[in-house]
């Protein structure tokens, strides 16, 4: 969709037509789509079809030119992959900062010594490694659902969990 269109459904848009949205919704459908696939959660379209909302009643379009050229619609792309991108570091972060709050009290829990070395274990791995036994072992995560969450292929999971275990099996026997 070129410029000139994208700035007559943004106007109509703003002049409460409500045939205009769905067209230019359509043009984004796919890419808010996508970006949902990737962080894994539904309330992910929602909040980027929010946004979409928002920058179309925010977008400044004086600033681009009634033309052929298809920068609004780049525009509005970059716009909707920066607000993914901050969406999938915030997911990220609270994923973490629960597993670190939940972490002492998991290995802690009765004060045994076997929950101590395995933390100690624990603490020897990659942080993803540490990140994925966890996931999978403690809190019973797929593979899958360990994907989503740190944001890797089901592959690199399996990788890291295999790796993972191996050096488990390596610090266990030597200490």
């Amino acid at each position: 969709m070129c410029n000139s269109v994208l700035l007559r459904l943004i106007e109509r848009f703003r002049l409460n037509d409500m045939e205009a949205f769905p067209l230019i919704y359509n043009e984004f459908r796919m890419l808010i789509h996508n970006y949902k696939g990737k962080i894994g959660e539904e309330d992910a379209s929602q909040e980027l079809t929010v946004f979409l909302l928002e920058l179309l009643y925010e977008l400044d379009i004086s600033k681009f030119k009634p033309d052929t050229s298809q920068g609004l619609k780049r525009y509005i792309a970059v716009s909707l992959r920066n607000k993914y991108i901050a969406i999938s570091k915030e997911k990220q972060k609270n994923e973490i900062l629960l597993l670190q709050l939940y972490d002492d009290d998991i290995f802690y829990s009765d004060g045994g010594e076997n929950n101590i070395f395995v933390k100690e274990i624990l603490a020897k791995l990659s942080h993803k490694q540490r990140l994925i036994i966890i996931y999978k072992y403690i809190y019973n995560y797929s593979d899958a659902e360990i994907s989503v969450l740190l944001n890797i292929s089901r592959q690199a999971v399996n990788r890291l969990k295999n790796r993972g275990i191996e050096n488990l099996r390596k610090f266990y026997l030597q200490g």
